[in-house]
């Protein structure tokens, strides 16, 4: 086994505990740790890195979020309304004639400049939160009612 403080290959390698983080060290590096008691048998295995302890614990740990740039429509808030077919050319209209660049209307509504150029280039539909958002800070509309069949 290999030495993970030095790198020394080494014939009677020991566990060995530093700061919280066990490692495998050779016999002169053992001595900058505590020996770490291993398990007799087969069942001796390293921990995966996430299962180490960290310095806050278990709360520290941190949950990636991930924005929700597109949400399901409810269908207790759904009032008949629709977006309009040609969105994106509405909201760059309405940012020209305001005379805002689109990086101001991103300021504004508090989202990415990048956002507001697929907006408008119709790559994606916005979230209903972000429609209200543009209509409100441009003074337009973007949902009219739906058509019934």
């Amino acid at each position: 086994m290999e030495c993970e403080i030095c790198g020394k290959e080494a014939s009677t390698a020991k566990m060995i505990v530093i700061d919280g983080s066990s490692l495998i060290a050779c016999k002169d590096c053992a001595s900058f740790g505590k020996e770490k008691p291993t398990p007799a048998g087969p069942e001796r295995t390293r921990q995966p890195a996430l299962e180490k302890p960290s310095f806050g614990g278990e709360a520290a740990r941190r949950i990636p979020v991930k924005r929700v740039l597109f949400e399901p429509r409810r269908k207790e808030f759904d009032l008949g309304l629709e977006i309009v077919p040609d969105f994106g050319k509405r909201v760059m209209q309405a940012r020209q004639k305001a005379g805002l660049t689109a990086k101001e209307l991103a300021m504004k509504v508090f989202e990415k400049e990048s956002l507001l150029h697929r907006i408008e280039n119709q790559g994606i539909k916005p979230s209903d939160p972000l429609i209200k958002k543009l209509e409100k800070a441009l003074g337009v509309e973007l949902r009219e009612k739906a058509e019934s069949d």
